[in-house]
């Protein structure tokens, strides 16, 4: 029997097995583990793949498991595996197809032998694609997808990310999706699969940018708020009089409560500056206000005005703030090689708490009767003709902007039905672009939840809904009657799942707040340009995305423990918490300083000679040169400066030679979205998906972040406009024509016309 791993949390009871040896797979093993499930991680003999690559990061994405030492290579040891698996709930691996084929772990096979077990699985591309053979290397990935030409940068062409936003959002996809065939399972019986990829997760946030439409709503001004054709969506970071840089989360002049903070500190020049904004023309203006003050004065001033702003950080700086030990979003763990760390916690707060179970490799499988259970359950396998693993769960969505929505998307994803609730004039978030790229697949209602009429229809939604989602802050959510306390009372079985800035408790709890804000505070703005160089904004709204997949994870979980023990609980999850856990490449060591962790040169082209892209005279090549053959073979190519034996070969001509060494490599493609829409490939496998919407005509968008074996594909698919199913949502909650009329009357909906 599986070893007792947390009395009552979400996944207590659920037996998993880990095969994993990349960041994604590891981490998402590693969040069901302390979400109460008991994880063995098979090690080969010679030890952990993953540590001896990222030590620091290792510790973090391994811990909470058991292990087990199997020599798979030589096969002598794959009757024990066989053993395990037959004896598990769940598989979680990271082989590419024809890996997995030669171990006996493919789909089919797994199928056959192992009908009752989930398969999560992550790589680097899709099973479809054709590089689904090639490493699962972050930096190729970025490369090959076309990302790299998105963000701005230091210097003019692609630019290298350092934050590994592609492994970190497939590491949620995975997690997300074995947690909804878990909550298949258990409503239906029904047992699938679930893949996804670093080329799928890389797509995450490029579905807030990456569309092509016939044409945009009036409501949005700017037809490109993200992506780097748009300068000004970065003119947000200034240097205070102390050196200390502050991001604002939109330029000023944007908030309409920034004049009184200039008032405030007497600038009248900033007053009146302050009626045009920040632009390229008058940044340097505005840049000479922001060196009158120090940062703590700045900081005070907008926060007292509800402005969001935030001081720029180092990575792991906020490890000991007071704002992140309030919410419990790190850990001390006494590590057998590190000694005693300060590590990142769980994206996500549950009830039950997540649970740290120990340090990485240091509690080990000693029989296999001691894992798992000796008739594990499991009904049919999922087929076509299946229905999907959420069908029939109604979720509401009163998110506004982008993290909320983004996390309630995917739920619909996955088959629930989810109702988006908004203002009469709608969420905030349509006057962007990202609105397109977060609400796929929901209903419209338009109610003015302020109104006294609205509190019956209001109290029928919740009554007959299974998940309430929604980013409102606290104050305002209890008097809405949409915090947890006042949910309950509606409806006891309702899953709550709630999206902050920076969580439920400590000093900036009731502040707002942005990805930028998000960003500045867990050091990324910092991590992503190299040493000497200014902060700057990673313009994908990572955090934006990254903290609305925590929260679908941390829902679908709770869906589970409600499912299984008849208990409803809530997840709660935040910006702050999210940029934390993707900082858990590093920790703080016993003396207290963080781990220094490899960093981007100031060019932003990599880490080092052996991980970067390099420039060719056609264009631009990356490489991921990870052994000393590898290394060898590079330099022989690279020439002596590194790079000049590139530069005068065309990107063609390079990569052949390149891959002829066994160099991993992969072209940086560069102005991407016609060519990714257009690719038939991409539209047959559903991550380029063309809509048809009342607002915007006939629109192409980004999707398909899973590979959902064995389920229907969702057929009626759109963006709703504000209020298009009004009626309909009302009506299923057993309002008739008049009725509808009379609340139209009255101002709390929408005329139904």
């Amino acid at each position: 029997m599986s070893e007792p791993v947390g009395d009552g949390q979400c996944l207590s009871g659920v037996a998993v097995v880990d095969l994993t040896t990349t960041l994604s797979a590891a981490v998402a093993a590693r969040l069901l583990a302390e979400a109460g499930a008991d994880v063995v991680r098979v090690e080969q003999p010679g030890g952990d793949e993953l540590r001896a690559a990222a030590p620091v990061g290792a510790a973090s994405w391994n811990r909470s498991k058991r292990v087990v030492a199997l020599d798979l290579a030589g096969g002598s040891d794959r009757g024990q595996l066989d053993m395990l698996l037959r004896r598990a709930d769940v598989l979680v691996h990271d082989l590419t197809p024809a890996r997995a084929a030669e171990h006996g772990l493919d789909a089919a096979a797994l199928a056959a032998g192992f009908p009752h077990l989930v398969v999560g699985t992550v790589t680097g591309w899709p099973a479809w694609h054709p590089r689904a053979e090639d490493p699962a290397e972050e930096i190729l990935v970025q490369a090959a997808s076309g990302v790299m030409d998105d963000q701005q940068g230091n210097r003019e062409g692609p630019i290298f990310t350092r934050m590994p936003f592609a492994s970190w959002c497939a590491a949620f996809l995975l997690t997300g999706g074995i947690a909804a065939r878990l909550v298949q399972r258990a409503r239906t019986g029904v047992v699938g699969n679930v893949a996804t990829s670093l080329f799928q997760g890389v797509l995450v946030p490029a579905a807030l940018y990456r569309q092509r439409s016939d044409r945009l709503p009036a409501v949005i001004e700017q037809p490109h708020t993200l992506p780097k054709v748009w300068p000004g969506a970065s003119l947000s970071l200034f240097e205070c009089a102390d050196g200390v840089w502050l991001q604002l989360a939109g330029s000023l002049g944007g908030w309409v409560e920034s004049a009184p903070v200039l008032e405030q500190l007497a600038l009248a020049d900033a007053v009146d500056l302050s009626e045009s904004g920040v632009t390229l023309v008058n940044l340097p203006r505005w840049q000479a206000i922001f060196c009158r003050q120090d940062s703590d004065t700045w900081f005070a001033a907008f926060n007292e005005v509800d402005v969001p702003c935030m001081l720029v950080r180092d990575l792991g700086a906020c490890f000991t703030d007071e704002q992140v030990r309030a919410n419990d979003y790190v850990v001390e763990v006494d590590d057998p090689e590190l000694g005693r760390t300060v590590q990142a916690a769980a994206p996500f707060t549950l009830t039950p708490p997540c649970r740290v179970t120990g340090p990485a490799g240091a509690r080990r499988l000693t029989a296999v009767t001691d894992f798992g259970h000796d008739d594990a359950a499991g009904g049919p396998r999922a087929t076509a003709a299946s229905a999907a693993p959420l069908d029939g769960i109604t979720v509401l969505d009163f998110g506004s902007m982008i993290a909320s929505p983004f996390g309630a998307q995917c739920l619909a994803d996955f088959g629930a039905r989810v109702v988006k609730v908004e203002r009469l004039d709608g969420d905030r978030g349509r006057t962007l672009t990202q609105f397109g790229g977060a609400n796929r697949h929901k209903q419209s209602l338009a109610i003015d939840l302020k109104h006294p009429d609205a509190a019956e229809p209001l109290r029928r939604l919740i009554a007959a809904a299974d998940v309430v989602v929604h980013n409102i802050r606290a104050g305002a959510a209890r008097r809405l009657g949409l915090d947890e306390a006042s949910l309950r009372a509606a409806n006891p079985r309702v899953v709550f799942g709630h999206v902050s800035a920076n969580g439920g408790r400590g000093p900036m709890s009731g502040y707002p707040g942005y990805d930028p804000t998000a960003q500045a505070l867990t050091g990324w703005e910092r991590m992503n340009v190299g040493d000497g160089q200014d902060p700057m904004w990673m313009r994908n709204s990572v955090l934006d995305v990254g903290g609305g997949l925590a929260s679908f994870v941390g829902t679908l979980l709770q869906l589970y423990r409600r499912e299984t023990t008849g208990l409803a609980g809530s997840a709660g999850s935040s910006l702050l918490a999210t940029g934390l856990t993707i900082a858990s490449e590093t920790a703080l060591g016993p003396d207290g300083t963080a781990y220094r962790t490899a960093q981007v040169d100031p060019e932003q082209t990599g880490t080092g000679p052996d991980h970067r892209i390099y420039r060719t005279r056609t264009g631009w090549v990356a490489v991921a040169a990870r052994t000393d053959a590898q290394r060898r073979a590079l330099r022989g190519i690279a020439g002596v400066p590194l790079g000049d034996g590139l530069a005068g070969l065309d990107a063609g001509e390079a990569l052949a030679r390149l891959a002829a060494a066994g160099v991993p490599a992969a072209p940086v493609r560069e102005d991407q979205t016609a060519e990714f829409f257009d690719d038939a490939l991409h539209r047959r496998n559903g991550v380029a998906r063309r809509l048809d919407a009342a607002d915007y005509g006939s629109i192409e968008v980004v999707g398909g972040f899973w590979t959902i074996d064995g389920t229907a594909t969702a057929t009626k698919e759109s963006i709703p406009a504000c209020g298009e199913h009004s009626a309909e949502v009302l009506a299923g909650v057993g309002y008739g024509a008049a009725e509808l009329q009379r609340l139209a009357a009255a101002g709390v909906l929408a005329s139904p016309a």
